[in-house]
């Protein structure tokens, strides 16, 4: 964009300096210039000259000022100042093959599988899949892994492959050498490679809408399939008008060995409350969600096709809500549903038989009605008899005779208190295993029961309960009241004496989390499983294995050993002795990383924070540095240690050249604050050192930064807020359409802030557009102008008394060249009329960033000028400041003599933003290229090594309707003209939204959204493409992404340490 010609106006000349000559070294810096600043004394920003008026009126829109040129020194910007109020990828396609038949076993997944080599394999919801070596109990480890992110569902193993399901999944597909990634949410389907126990690797990829519910996996002798079932809310026209109707789908794979290939899918009405598996056939139970009136539909899918092929069958409606999969059941050719209210008040529940002979044609054969004014709970069908528990304030105990004819009878009904979530037969089902809960005296305590079902019409079925450890009147809760896979029941599994003489030989193991009051009479957290061993007359409360957070799995091991398994911890007891189990080895599945630093050429140090268990932590626990070996390629989150130190929990840690800097901040009669540094010497990475500490209380909270071979403690202090009466009047165009986001959807767009402030004349920012929306790229606008303003238009106006509030910053060293002996230096603050807006850090030097409010005169609108500083900390107890050089905008890179800054400027509606390549020589910045994006708003913005700028950035009009619109901002890559003037734009590429420059690095972009970071290759500018992306906790957690060699760290809290060459992908990579 040329601008050639432009300096025939004195207004130009003045306020870009045209005639100014370029100074400076080459791009990327190095010239050697001497950046030292003349004497302190010097406080008063420069006079850069009057200003000539800008043509406006009460009615018009002021023009947009002139751009600066290259060449000028002296610069103007817009201000804002701060008032303060008193895809889906292609499936891939069906193999045509001849059927044949094919026995296969149905088999019900879950989050963790034990492997025949002594392997635990674990979906752990912070870290993804976990290969741990459980071959030495007393020395389990974790030897590899596989960062996924994702609720876990369940797993399957078949081989040496795991099919893995999880929800609330949220990541990203790429594009061979394209920068095209599409981001996905809900459910997904991994098939992975766990040949190689060390290096799992990702094979396959399908995404499921919605959440999944549940599945199955039939293992064939040849042929593998999965079947799923997932529910969904869907925003759709319903009889003229939008609504959210709830929709379920059962979707199949063919399970081939190195892909997932989608064969049918059958689209059915409801929530998934369940599926049971019976032979040949999937009973697929769904609810209405509406508990005053609830039903459930009951589908009978045909899962005979060994290639995974699907066929709906019949279906049939139940009064009330079918619980789980064991409240279904198919028995020869009768079909047997247990339904009922979750809220029992005017209902009953109901058992009823279906005559399953034709699966196209159900036929009720059959009912019973009990329990009225009872919610359903537990339920379990055996051969010829059903049982099942109601709930409201007492807990019947129902026993029905079963007829192989689909005959029906309840024979006894049986009264106690509490309820049972799940059953286990037992000794050859003569009795049954309850789980559940006892509410006794006001509590609510975990419980297993034992009842005698030999005869259906036994007025006390109940023989026998026991609780878990715990106070009277405590509460309790477990996994186990709503998930069967949590807990353990076994009948032939010990062989111990009662206290009462009988041999017991079952075993029940029972997680359980809750509050009790401690020793100081605080309720306390507790997690832990309790043992309990079962006769058939006979239950006995045994040891409690104790954990740090709740445990989601109990589950034996071989030789009388057992392992508990939560989203923190594995720990492993011997429960040879069930009354005293030992703890033999436990290891944390998820430590929580904070930083990576490299020690030396041979070292790296990785950041350990105490672990925020459930919902408490160890106020005590200390934050550990620990020292391992640097290795190419190898998992330094997996390397074992070679030396640690531990510094206070809440410290903030910082690496000054073979030192660790440990500074902890705490109030102390605020705004005291107690500051407490320590020093520790890493010289010999085997053992590191504390050499030095200071404490003081001459520190208000602050930020720190490393400043060459010292710390510098900052932070900005408001020093004005100048009273000032400001009417607002807000406007936008209510975009009334509902085809947001579909190729050519045509609206109008924007919004309209109008202010007078103090009684001056009015001023605008903001304006219209018509746009038109584009498939998976931001839309198409033209600006209308004030004439063309929509008539219709929403908003509201206020007025009132805001502060105009302005802030200074203060510095303070510290000296570490004697690290025995920490020194804090004198402070230095900025002067009062420069508002403090950014520090940048370079060598043993800040920039700071400030501006000076610039009336326009005929000019309402906010102007200002920033300048630079430089403070020099080469000597930490004096540091010295210099000149202040005008800037347009605030600095964001420096590469040698070249800074690299970001700009706003009036344009012909908004504030738009700019960013400037300035030359720096002496005491003066010299612009050598400008780039101006009219009516877009950059909203982050980095530099890479080679000097060229990328940023996201996106259009400024807004949407406002029903549906927010089309969010699709740009990612762009530019580089100066080596003439001067402007940018060539190398790249401009659409991308999802949310996306936030966080960091540029080795021609590596970081792009960090809820969720995770995307990793951006930058070899070529021209073609940038997505190379990888790492999962993090959302946004909790995640530091910086780190380059250290050619080897990419990106500590991320729970989900661990990221890590990838530098050259290396990780993203599925889409046909």
């Amino acid at each position: 964009m040329s601008r050639a010609g432009l300096c025939g106006s004195l207004l130009v000349a003045l306020l870009a300096g045209c005639t100014a000559t370029p100074t400076g070294g080459p791009l990327g810096g190095g010239s050697g210039i001497d950046l030292n600043p003349v004497p302190p004394k010097v406080d008063e920003l420069p006079n850069v000259g009057q200003l000539p008026p800008l043509p406006t009126g009460p009615e018009a829109r002021p023009t947009p000022p002139p751009l600066p040129q290259q060449g000028a020194t002296s610069f103007l910007s817009a201000d804002e100042p701060w008032l303060q109020w008193g895809y889906d990828g292609e499936e891939e396609e069906e193999e045509e093959e001849e059927e044949e038949e094919e026995e296969r076993e149905l088999e019900e997944g879950d989050i963790y599988r034990v492997l025949s080599d002594g392997v635990l394999l674990n979906l752990n919801l912070y870290r993804g899949l976990q290969v741990i070596d459980i071959g030495d109990l007393s020395d389990t480890q974790i030897v590899g892994r596989l960062p996924i992110q994702g609720t876990p569902v369940e797993m399957y193993v078949d081989g040496d492959r795991a099919v893995i399901l999880l929800n609330d999944w949220s990541g990203y597909e790429g594009h061979p050498e394209k920068f095209i990634v599409k981001d996905r949410t809900g459910g997904t389907i991994l098939l992975v490679d766990i040949a190689d126990r060390q290096h799992p690797k990702l094979l396959s990829q399908r995404y499921i809408p919605g959440y999944i519910q549940t599945s199955r996996y039939a293992n064939g002798l040849n042929k593998d399939s999965l079947y799923v079932a997932a529910s969904e809310w869907e925003y759709k026209q319903v009889d003229g008008s939008w609504d959210y109707v709830l929709k379920s789908t059962v979707k199949s794979f063919d399970v081939a060995p190195t892909k997932l290939i989608s064969k049918s899918e059958i689209q059915l009405g409801g929530d998934v409350t369940d599926v049971h598996a019976e032979g040949d056939v999937l009973l697929v139970a769904r609810g209405n969600s509406v508990w005053s009136n609830e039903s459930s539909n009951v589908a009978v899918v045909d899962i005979s096709s060994i290639d995974g092929a699907m066929t709906l069958r019949d279906e049939i409606t139940v009064p009330g809500y079918v619980r789980s999969q064991f409240h279904m059941d198919m028995r020869g050719d009768v079909l047997r549903v247990f339904s009922g209210p979750r809220w029992g008040v005017g209902k009953q529940s109901h058992l009823t038989t279906f005559d399953a002979s034709n699966l196209d044609s159900l036929v009720p054969i059959d009912h019973a009605a009990f329990g009225t004014d009872q919610a359903m709970f537990g339920a379990i069908f055996l051969d010829d008899r059903a049982f099942a528990v109601t709930y409201l304030q007492t807990d019947p105990f129902h026993a029905f005779s079963v007829g192989a004819d689909g005959s029906v009878e309840e024979k006894s009904e049986f009264i106690v208190s509490g309820w049972n979530d799940f059953f286990r037969p037992a000794f050859s089902a003569t009795r049954l295993i309850g789980i559940g809960v006892n509410d006794e005296g006001g509590s609510r305590k975990l419980a297993v029961s034992l009842y005698d079902i030999t005869n259906l019409e036994n007025p006390n079925p109940l023989v026998t309960r026991a609780e878990v450890d715990g106070q009277n009147g405590g509460w309790n809760w477990s996994e186990a009241n709503w998930d069967h896979r949590a807990f353990t029941v076994s009948d032939n599994a010990v062989n111990v004496q009662a206290p009462t003489g009988e041999t017991e030989t079952g075993l029940v193991l029972l997680p359980f989390y809750g509050y009790q009051y401690g020793v100081d009479g605080s309720w306390q957290a507790k997690s832990a499983v309790q043992i309990f061993t079962f006769s058939d007359h006979t239950v006995t409360r045994r040891g409690v294995m104790l954990h740090s957070d709740p445990v989601r799995r109990a589950f034996r091991l071989p030789n009388q050993n057992g392992a508990n398994l939560s989203e923190r911890e594995l720990r492993v007891y011997d429960q040879t002795n069930p009354d005293n189990p030992v703890l033999r080895d436990q290891i944390d599945l998820a430590p929580e990383y904070s930083g990576v630093y490299p020690i030396g050429n041979s070292h790296l140090a990785r950041v350990k924070e105490p672990n925020w268990y459930y919902w408490w932590t160890e106020p005590n626990s200390p934050k550990v540095v620990e020292i391992v070996p640097k290795v190419q390629g190898q998992d330094v989150e997996l390397t074992e240690p070679v030396a640690s130190f531990e510094v206070p929990q809440q410290a903030s840690l910082f690496q000054v050249g073979d030192k660790f800097v440990s500074v902890t901040s705490n109030a102390n009669n605020w705004p005291t604050y107690t500051t407490t540094v320590q020093v520790f010497d890493l010289s010999d990475p085997t053992n590191p050192t504390e050499v030095g500490s200071l404490v003081t209380n001459e520190l208000p909270w602050a930020s720190v930064r490393v400043v060459g071979d010292s710390l510098v403690f900052s932070g900005a202090e408001s020093v004005s807020q100048e009273q000032i009466y400001v009417n607002q009047c807000w406007e936008y165009v209510y975009a009334n359409v509902d085809c947001f986001g579909e190729e050519g959807c045509n609206y109008l767009a924007g919004q309209r802030d109008c202010y007078e402030v103090d009684g001056k004349p009015e001023y605008c920012v903001g304006g219209f557009a018509s746009c038109t929306d584009h498939e998976d790229a931001e839309p198409s606008c033209v600006p209308l102008s004030d004439d063309e303003t929509p008539e219709q238009l929403s908003g509201y106006c206020y007025g009132g008394e805001r502060s105009l509030v302005t802030s200074r910053y203060w510095f303070r060293g510290l000296d570490l060249s004697d690290p025995t002996a920490p020194t804090l230096g004198d402070v230095l603050q900025t002067p009062v009329g420069e508002d403090a807006v950014r520090v940048f850090e370079d060598g043993d030097s800040l920039y700071v960033t400030v501006k000076k409010p610039v009336e326009v005169p005929l000019d309402p609108r906010p102007y200002a000028q920033y300048f630079v500083r430089r403070v020099d900390f080469a000597n930490p107890a004096a540091p010295v400041v210099g000149p202040a050089i005008n800037v347009p905008g605030e600095l964001v890179a420096k590469k040698g003599s070249v800074l690299f800054t970001q700009d706003e400027v009036w344009g012909q509606q908004f504030v738009d933003s700019a960013f400037a390549k300035l030359d720096l020589s002496g005491n003066l910045a010299s612009l050598q290229n400008y780039e101006h994006l009219p009516f877009r708003r950059v909203q982050s913005f980095g530099v890479d090594e080679g000097g060229l700028p990328v940023a996201v950035h996106s259009l400024q009009w807004q949407t406002y309707g029903g549906y927010y619109g089309n969010d699709h901002p740009s990612f762009s890559v530019f580089a100066p003209r080596p003439d001067g003037e402007d940018f060539l734009t190398l790249s401009t590429t659409s991308v999802p939204a949310y996306l936030w420059l966080q960091h540029v690095d080795r021609k590596r972009a970081f792009l960090s959204t809820y969720g995770g970071m995307l990793m951006v290759n930058l070899d070529a500018p021209e073609t940038p493409f997505v190379q990888a992306f790492f999962k993090t906790w959302y946004y909790y957690g995640a530091g910086g992404p780190r380059i250290i060699d050619d080897e990419v760290y990106l500590p991320a809290g729970p989900t661990g340490i990221q890590q990838l060459g530098i050259d290396e992908s990780n993203l599925l990579q889409s046909p």
